[in-house]
């Protein structure tokens, strides 16, 4: 079935006003969240530096630095030798946020390459340099005020020509991606940083690595939907679609913002949420079958990512799978681990090991450890080892 094309009849003065309402009252949260105290910020970020390590380690440090943080992508790093390379990251709900500086190199996604189970896209921001990106038999040259989005799920090629500056976003497809919106069309593909919608979408961006350490914890998903919609939005305007924010669009950020809030409430239901809402059950339905699910099927899949936040946070480390099932609106700890197999293909436990293997930086021993279970050899690439100095010399933990 041939995909209905929408064409925007609607001036784009309309869209730019009310996507402004929402840069600037997601720009006034940051700037109204600025704490005395550091411990309150929203999310530690992490630093990863060749300038730590012996000139031969370098890449093989670039290289297990790029599969940690970027969808455990198998890739092939090639450069000068006096290659240096620096990534600050930091994660923001399921969004993950980088900050990377590197010399002249060429990054590889093979093929064969392994990935998690994880459909994410990747955005890139241009700030310093030219960055040239290749996939499906497309490519595009980034200068600084422009971006591009490319799928972390099949091959692509990453070249830098000399050094450069940019800020990558993993998001999830599904955040993304709309029964409007054909987003394979719009791979690897320049967008302005300079003008309309995109725009928007780039200063947002931006800034939201800048605000991250002022940032109030609890404006967390808040700026993963604002951040997601200008996106959304940006690439319905390049895809010719009409792009006006409408009173059901408008309606299904509010239901989404006040199921975020009360996740935890086991009594969340259609019932309740129109009662909230002061609108009929029939119309929050409608809201989420224009998204192919349902109310409930939304609930629980964001149950479900809450819980896998937790299993992987050191924080919650002591928690036992029960209680964070149970703190997170499930009853029944069999129906929860069938759920949570379904939608991530581990148990919970299994889901939980692997994760601190692969994720926790902060904890270098338990992840040599727990590898050396499971491969019966002591983990020796260059990463671990800087984990290791770093915690040897107080840096990390």
């Amino acid at each position: 079935m041939q995909r209905e094309r929408f064409i925007s009849v609607v001036p784009l003065t309309l869209s730019v006003d009310l996507l402004l309402d929402l840069y600037y009252h997601a720009k006034n949260s940051f700037e109204g969240a600025i704490f005395l105290v550091g411990r309150f910020a929203l999310a530690h970020l992490g630093i990863i530096s060749t300038n730590d390590v012996s000139p031969a380690d370098k890449f093989g440090l670039w290289r297990d630095a790029l599969w940690q943080l970027f969808g455990r992508l198998r890739s092939e790093t090639s450069g000068d030798e006096s290659f240096a390379g620096q990534i600050e990251h930091c994660d923001i709900g399921d969004l993950r946020i980088c900050k990377l500086k590197a010399c002249r190199h060429r990054v590889v996604r093979k093929p064969e390459g392994q990935h998690d189970h994880q459909d994410l896209l990747k955005v890139a921001v241009q700030l310093k340099g030219t960055s040239y990106f290749e996939q499906n038999n497309r490519n595009v040259l980034l200068s600084p005020g422009s971006w591009s989005i490319y799928d972390t799920t099949r091959p692509y090629t990453v070249s830098t020509m000399g050094n450069v500056e940019l800020i990558t976003l993993l998001i999830p497809r599904a955040r993304i991606v709309t029964h409007r919106l054909n987003v394979n069309d719009l791979l690897v593909r320049r967008f302005p940083g300079d003008v309309g919608l995109g725009k928007l979408a780039y200063q947002f961006m931006t800034t939201t690595f800048a605000e991250l350490a002022n940032v109030d914890p609890a404006l967390e998903w808040e700026i993963v939907g604002a951040i997601s919609q200008l996106i959304r939005l940006a690439l319905l305007e390049a895809a010719g679609v009409q792009t006006d924010l409408s009173v059901r669009e408008r309606w299904r950020e509010r239901i989404k913002v006040h199921i975020d809030e009360h996740l935890r409430d086991s009594s969340l239901s259609l019932d309740q949420i129109a009662a909230a809402m002061n609108c009929s059950k029939r119309y929050v339905h409608k809201i989420f079958e224009s998204e192919g699910t349902s109310t409930s099927e939304y609930i629980w899949r964001m149950r479900l990512c809450r819980c896998r936040e937790e299993l992987l946070d050191p924080v919650f480390v002591t928690k036992s799978i029960t209680e964070i099932a149970y703190s997170w609106g499930f009853s029944n700890s069999a129906h929860f681990s069938r759920a949570f197999k379904d939608a991530f293909h581990l148990a919970p436990r299994a889901y939980r090991t692997a994760g601190h293997v692969e994720e926790d930086a902060s904890w270098p021993e338990k992840v040599v450890r727990a590898q050396t279970a499971v491969s019966g050899a002591p983990n020796t690439t260059p990463l671990m080892t800087h984990l290791r100095q770093l915690k040897a010399a107080g840096s990390v933990g």
